[in-house]
C-alpha cells in the first residue's frame, strides 16, 4: 500500500485496530464509487454520483464510529452525521 498515493507509512496495517481496518475499507468503498461517478460525461450526473458516494461514506464511517466508540459526544455526532447525510443521500437518489 504504501506504493499508493496517500499511503505512505501504510505498511503497517495488519497492527491496524479493527475500526481502523473499517474505515480503511470505508474509505476505499466510497473512493471507488467516487471515481466511477467522474465517468459520466455529463458534469451534473457526474457531481450527483460522487456526491451520493460522499455521503454512503459518511453513513458508513458514522456506522464505524457508532459501533467502536464509547464517547458519548462523539456518538452523538455521528448519529446527527449519518441523518443527515441519510436524508442527502435520499434527495440526490430521487
Amino acid at each position: 500500500m504504501s506504493g499508493m498515493p496517500g499511503m505512505s507509512g501504510m505498511s503497517g496495517m495488519h497492527n491496524m485496530s479493527p475500526a481502523q481496518k473499517e474505515f480503511m475499507a470505508a474509505m476505499d468503498k466510497m473512493n471507488k464509487a467516487m471515481m466511477q461517478g467522474m465517468t459520466d460525461a455529463d458534469p451534473g450526473q457526474s457531481w450527483m454520483k460522487q456526491m451520493a458516494a460522499h455521503h454512503q461514506g459518511a453513513i458508513d464511517m458514522s456506522e464505524i464510529v457508532l459501533k467502536h466508540s464509547n464517547d458519548p459526544e462523539v456518538t452523538k455526532e455521528a448519529r446527527k452525521t449519518a441523518q443527515e447525510n441519510e436524508k442527502s443521500l435520499k434527495e440526490l437518489q430521487a
